[in-house]
């Protein structure tokens, strides 16, 4: 499995981490930001330059209890560990996401 920074950056490869055999059908993606205007667009148009087969009829959407955070979580089929990494840092340079999973 790619084990991802904050950064973005694949981390040092733990010896008991599992693997992930790629491709990889229905890798999930987990997304949480500031619950703002447009915050689902913008996070479903740069998932769709990483992983364009996405189906975005399957996602799933939760609110916070106070309304201040959403979430999100997408399927994708992973094809690499730099295909996750870089997903991973496109996502987290927008501002409202907080995490990614």
């Amino acid at each position: 499995m790619a084990l991802i920074t904050k950064d973005g950056d694949q981390a040092e490869k733990a010896v008991d981490a599992p693997k992930i055999e790629f491709p990889c059908e229905n890798y999930v993606i987990k997304v949480v930001s500031l619950d703002v205007d447009g915050i689902h667009t913008e996070i479903t148009e740069r998932l769709l330059v990483h992983a364009p087969e996405m189906n975005t009829a399957a996602e799933n959407t939760n609110r916070s209890s106070k309304g201040r955070f959403i979430s999100f979580s997408f399927r994708i089929v992973a094809q690499s560990e730099d295909q996750l990494s870089a997903l991973h840092r496109d996502l987290m340079s927008i501002e409202a996401v907080k995490m990614v999973m």
